[in-house]
């Protein structure tokens, strides 16, 4: 007598497709209780199988796109425009010889203890959590 846990798992392996018989019935060498068993003839018959494979892919030869040339052509004057509306817009910023000659200058200016005055709030507030969380509170009288 097999255990049921077993004859469970053999059942649910058939009823999954990855066994194609009675798998408690061929271990026990009782009758098997439904279809698909080793006792049991296959037919080859009943094989419908296609005479041809239906998952080759004919790669095609061509791989250009197929766009026009019309297309092709308003593209391209897209990209010269965005590019020339693009070259203008720099011209407009501010140059940048000038930003690396000031910055030894505006790096003396900064205010060091706004910097200094944030880093602390910021240790404070995850170290006041981390107190919050794990440190025992004195018991209340």
């Amino acid at each position: 007598m097999l255990s049921p846990n077993l004859v469970n798992s053999l059942d649910m392996a058939a009823a999954n497709g990855i066994l194609d018989y009675d798998g408690a019935a061929f271990l026990t060498g009782t009758s098997p209780r439904y279809m698909g068993s080793p006792q049991f003839p296959v037919s080859g018959t009943n094989l419908n199988q296609p005479m041809t494979d239906q998952m080759v892919y004919t790669n095609p030869q061509q791989k250009q796109s197929k766009n026009p040339f019309w297309k092709k052509l308003l593209f391209g004057a897209l990209m010269v425009g965005v590019g020339i509306f693009g070259l203008k817009k720099l011209k407009l910023l501010p140059s940048l010889k000038n930003t690396f000659t000031n910055l030894p200058n505006k790096l003396k200016n900064i205010n060091t203890t706004t910097l200094k005055d944030g880093w602390t709030k910021v240790c404070d507030f995850f170290k006041n959590g981390f107190n919050k969380i794990f440190k025992k509170k004195p018991p209340t009288p």
